[in-house]
């Protein structure tokens, strides 16, 4: 290993600038990079695993299951479409009165039906994407667990009880 032989005040100054002249634009250059991966990692869609199927009269639907806060909170975000015979149920881990959810950067209009222990207590259809804030808040009265459906998918009322099974047990 070559060490560096500084004579005089004025030579460790001469290779600090040097230093800084090879550190500064690496670090420009890292920081551009990095922003524009954050950027295109956070807008990104979430393609969940299928975990659920929903039978629903004569219709079978596939579910992507949302349970952990990032997931939840990208939810449909950024998709291009959903096909009719898929959907998202999101999980939130207990009984919430008010839930709220919005359509903030969802690329399409979906049906979001409010669930608690499988039974429908809010259905709001039609939602429409939104792409500014402020963006409208649906609410549903109580629910432990969310379902987006595309538009017109299922003809789902308040007070259905839903047959969501895990795939595992929908497989037996």
């Amino acid at each position: 290993m070559k060490t560096l032989k500084i004579n005089s005040e004025k030579d460790l100054y001469l290779a600090a600038f040097n230093l800084l002249n090879i550190l500064g634009p690496v670090a420009g250059v890292s920081i551009i990079i990095g922003t524009v991966a954050l950027g295109y990692v956070q807008t990104r869609p979430q393609n969940l695993p299928v975990t659920y199927i929903l039978t629903h009269g004569k219709r079978t639907f596939n579910l992507e299951a949302a349970s952990t806060p990032e997931q939840l909170e990208k939810g449909l975000k950024f998709r291009a479409s959903l096909n009719n015979d898929r959907g998202m149920l999101f999980n939130l881990g207990g009984e919430i009165y008010n839930v709220p959810f919005w359509m903030y950067k969802v690329n399409f209009p979906l049906d979001i039906f409010y669930l608690k222990d499988n039974v429908v207590t809010t259905a709001v259809y039609n939602a429409q994407p939104c792409y500014k804030t402020p963006c409208p808040i649906y609410k549903g009265k109580v629910a432990n667990q969310v379902l987006e459906l595309a538009t017109g998918a299922a003809n789902i009322k308040v007070g259905d009880r839903l047959n969501i099974q895990p795939l595992s047990s929908a497989k037996e």
